[in-house]
């Protein structure tokens, strides 16, 4: 069926199906506020197991998945990479080094 759509959407000079969905899906699914407060459950999914306990990696990992999928609106990159790799890199750098300084402070050596 996909050769199909992609032969007419080619030849009728639309977007193929797929890419169509993906848009409508980024334009009326992950949007603000739906797009902050997936991304802001990601963050404390990820906090939450550098503080020990147990998470569902899984469905950090589809979420995670889906982000990387969809072009940002600039089509140079993805909305992973746009929105949510810049403030997990932020709050990585900060943990790590709060967590590198606890154990700098609580070591002997």
């Amino acid at each position: 069926m996909r050769v199909k759509d992609r032969r007419y959407t080619k030849n009728a000079g639309v977007p193929e199906t797929w890419e169509a969905g993906l848009q409508l899906f980024l334009d009326h699914i992950i949007c603000p506020p739906i797009k902050d407060r997936l991304m802001t459950a990601i963050l404390n999914q990820i906090q939450y197991e550098r503080e020990g306990y147990t998470i569902n990696r899984s469905a950090v990992k589809g979420c995670v998945d889906v982000l990387r999928s969809l072009d940002s609106e600039d089509n140079t990159r993805t909305v992973y990479q746009q929105d949510l790799e810049p403030v997990l890199l932020r709050e990585s750098e900060a943990f790590y080094k709060n967590y590198g300084d606890t154990i700098l402070e609580t070591s002997d050596t």
